[in-house]
């Protein structure tokens, strides 16, 4: 009596098989949620606020100076220089925000005369200079641009003022000028020696 018939048995079989197949193709539903839910990978954001407020000339402070002379990048398309900005103002500074403070490069003449203000711009860190801080800030000059000519860097918050004007004294390097060396044309410092080329990046 307790005897299955091979009829039983076969049915059995047939129907755990299709069971199976069932269970193996589906996927859970937890799974296809986990793998919907994934957030996507956290992009590094700056943890101080932007610059929203102009600086007045009592807020305002820098000290500049040339980590090494500067170098030549893209074949001697581009004079690049690093230059080391001390905050010696009042307020920490970055170039975010609606009023963001950059470092600018102007273009000027052998006498130190204005050429070109409003030449190029080079943004500060992401997270800015705090006071009495200091930062690496890297600012690149088409070449073809400046020979004869002298670079002079400076910060300037946009929509408000330059430093300079802002009664703290900018940096001048130059002239720069058109050299050969070793039979070939490239561009010389102001100590008239021929720019090294900057390392690959």
């Amino acid at each position: 009596m307790n005897k299955i018939s091979k009829v039983q048995l076969s049915f059995l079989v047939v129907a755990m098989a299709a069971v199976l197949t069932v269970s193996g193709c589906s996927e859970s539903p937890n799974q296809a949620n986990s793998d919907a839910a994934a957030p996507p990978a956290p992009t590094p954001q700056a943890t101080t606020p932007g610059m929203t407020a102009a600086l007045t000339p009592e807020q305002a402070g820098a000290q500049y100076h040339l980590q090494t002379e500067p170098t030549l990048a893209q074949d001697g398309q581009v004079i690049r220089a690093v230059v080391s900005i001390t905050n010696s103002g009042k307020v920490a500074v970055n170039s975010r925000g609606t009023l963001p403070v950059n470092l600018g490069v102007s273009v000027i003449d052998a006498s130190g005369a204005m050429v070109t203000r409003d030449f190029v711009r080079a943004s500060l860190p992401l997270d800015g200079i705090p006071v009495g801080g200091s930062a690496d800030v890297v600012a690149e000059v088409p070449s073809k641009d400046v020979i004869g000519k002298g670079l002079r860097f400076g910060m300037v918050q946009e929509g408000v003022a330059w430093y300079s004007d802002l009664n703290v004294p900018a940096l001048d390097y130059g002239v720069l000028t058109a050299c050969e060396d070793q039979g070939r044309q490239t561009i010389c410092g102001k100590d008239g020696k021929p720019l090294a080329t900057a390392a690959a990046q």
